[in-house]
Order: structure tokens, then sequence, then C-alpha cells
């Protein structure tokens, strides 16, 4: 890996190597926590044993920089192990460092799942990433992150616009909107590459919706590199806008929603960038181990216009079924109790707790 640096924000030293290219490689969403139906073997469990990231290490190891959405907060803050709302996508703050071991050094956190336990919660997961020497995009009014990876500079920006049942005015995180946009195109000419990250559009939505598309016109004719979203939990197609790599939903990489095939298949999408030239390919991956272990398959795919790895049908329908027949035929595995308190609650709906939180089942 080249030397990555940046201004005033800090990111760990790497290994030097001469040469002006770059190669950065993006991940889908990330969680570390765990659904209600793989409390105690999804991937909150799964890390305290094995790593992750062991399938995708190697290929990592090519890359200069891996970017990723972090779709679940990283704390212990009014943790109440018999309660599946405060289990529900809780990851452990000490878990961060397994991403800077690979070479994740850049995770998105404005999205509608980084405040699924409140501000302190997420305020935690900040300081978690900055001891591990990761940085946090997408903060509320947060300026350009620049880092120098061989003598090139690039940034990132990252905002959300998914409705967020704990924080829905975004205070935390920074929101997708007119002044975000104006910022993102004022930005373009101060640097030598900049990626938006954008967590958008309808979750579990099987095609980009239109005005995603749009936003993807305006950002690529004013000249930003690459367009990569996520929340739809499904692998779009991706391709080449202009001279922009767009890529709508990089789907799941690191979660547990295990009951559709659609949402365990992934990839990882693999950008060259040499001055003003760049290509893109795609890593086709399945998750594995209940939604712990992305594995890499089949041969690497060059972005054309577009390409598409996965066939998503024309929508998601049967989903809450699915869901039910895979918590019933699991109940035994893993926590039991507290995927059975989940279950009771959701088939008697007078023994659920008082509104206060977000639910997600």
């Amino acid at each position: 890996m080249k030397a990555v640096t940046k201004g005033f924000l800090r990111l760990a030293d790497l290994i030097v190597l001469i040469g002006n290219s770059m190669r950065i490689m993006f991940l889908g969403d990330i969680n570390l926590g765990e659904y209600y139906a793989s409390f105690g073997q999804g991937p909150g469990t799964y890390p305290k044993h094995s790593n992750v990231f062991a399938r995708v290490r190697e290929l990592f190891g090519k890359a200069d920089l891996v970017v990723g959405n972090l779709e679940a907060p990283l704390t212990n803050h009014g943790f109440n192990s018999a309660e599946p709302e405060s289990a529900i996508l809780r990851g452990d703050p000490r878990h961060a460092k397994l991403f800077l071991e690979v070479g994740v050094g850049v995770l998105q956190v404005a999205n509608n799942h980084t405040m699924q336990h409140g501000n302190e919660d997420f305020s935690e997961t900040i300081e978690a990433l900055e001891d591990a020497g990761i940085e946090a995009v997408g903060l509320n009014q947060q300026e350009l992150l620049k880092l120098e990876i061989g003598g090139q500079y690039v940034n990132f920006l990252a905002a959300s616009d998914a409705p967020d049942n704990i924080d829905q005015n975004q205070n935390s995180y920074q929101r997708l909107e007119t002044s975000y946009v104006e910022k993102a195109r004022a930005s373009v000419g101060k640097v030598d590459h900049l990626f938006i990250l954008l967590h958008w559009g309808l979750e579990s939505s099987t095609s980009v919706m239109d005005y995603e598309r749009e936003l993807i016109r305006e950002l690529s004719d004013a000249g930003v590199r690459g367009i990569v979203g996520s929340h739809q939990h499904l692998f779009y197609e991706v391709w080449q806008e202009g001279t922009t790599v767009a890529a709508p939903s990089l789907g799941n990489f690191v979660f547990d929603l295990c009951w559709y095939q659609r949402l365990l298949n992934s990839g990882i999408l693999d950008i060259g960038l040499d001055g003003d030239e760049f290509d893109a390919e795609l890593h086709p991956v399945t998750i594995k181990a209940n939604g712990s272990l992305p594995t890499p398959h089949e041969a690497t795919v060059r972005v054309t216009s577009p390409t598409r790895l996965y066939d998503l049908g024309d929508d998601m329908s049967g989903e809450q079924g699915r869901k039910l027949k895979y918590l019933f035929a699991k109940i035994l595995k893993g926590n039991t109790k507290l995927k059975a308190t989940f279950f009771i609650r959701k088939i008697v709906p007078f023994t659920r707790p008082a509104a206060g939180g977000a639910c997600h089942g």
C-alpha cells in the first residue's frame, strides 16, 4: 500500500511505494451487530472467534485504501442484554480495530442506523473509529475528508436522505439536501478526485430510482469521480457516467439479512486511478456464516455500461414472510431466549414495550 496522508486529519501510517497511481476499493453495508434472527450467531458474535474479513484480506491488500458504509453503531452504552431492541444492530467498539487491520481506512456514518441507539451511542461509535485510526465521513457539516495517496489527493463527502426514526432532523450526520449538492459541486476543482458516498433511495427497491439517476448525472457533469450508494441492501448495476463511476447501491458486505439470497449477493467495487485516467472492475462476493463472512467467488468483471452481477427481479414482495420463516427456523440456535422474546412480541402485540425507540422487525 502507498502512504496515505491528509491535511488536518490523522490516518494510520501505511507502507510507502513509489508511483502516482492509486487503487481504492469500495464496500457496501457493514453491520458488526446482529439482526433479530441472528442473535448469538451473526456478525456481532463471529468476531469473538474468527475474523469477518479473513477471506477478503488478501484482496484488500492490493488496494491503497478500502472504503465502506458502517451500517450499525459500535457501542456498549446503555446495553441491556435481555432486551431485543437494545441488542439489535449493536456492534462492539473493540471490533473497530478489525477495519484498520485489513486496510479499511474510511467509513461512512451518514445513514439511518448509526443513530440506532441514540446520540451517546453515535458519539461512542465515532470515538471508537477515531481510536482505531479510521476516518468517519458524513458527520453533519463536516468539511471535505482529504487524503493523499501516492502524490494525488482524493476527497470524500457523505450524506443520507433515508428516513431515520431516532434522528429525524439528522443533527448528527449529514443530510442529502440542495446545499450539500452545491458543496459537492464546488469542491470538485479543489482536489484530484472527489468521491460522493450516499445513503439514499428506497430500501429493498430492485432498481435505481429516477432521482438517483438525475443526481448521478448532475454530479458527473460537475466532475465527481465516483458516486457510491447504499441503503437498498441489494447490489445494483455499476456503470460509467461520463468520467464518473456510478454505483448506486453496493448492497450488503457484512450483514445478517440471511432470509433471501439476493441480500447475500455482494461485491467489491475496485477503482484504479492514474491522473485523469481510471478503470473499474467488480469482484463478486457471497456473504456466508450467517452474514458474517464475505467470500469472493468467480472471476473479476470489468465495468462497462452498465455491468450487472445479479438479477434482482422486479420486486422484493413476500419479505415479511421470509423474515419470520427464517427467524422461526433459527430460533433454537444462538441466543434462543432473546430471539424468543422478539418472536413472542411479534405475534402477541400487547407484550411489546412502550414506544420510544426504533423497531426494525
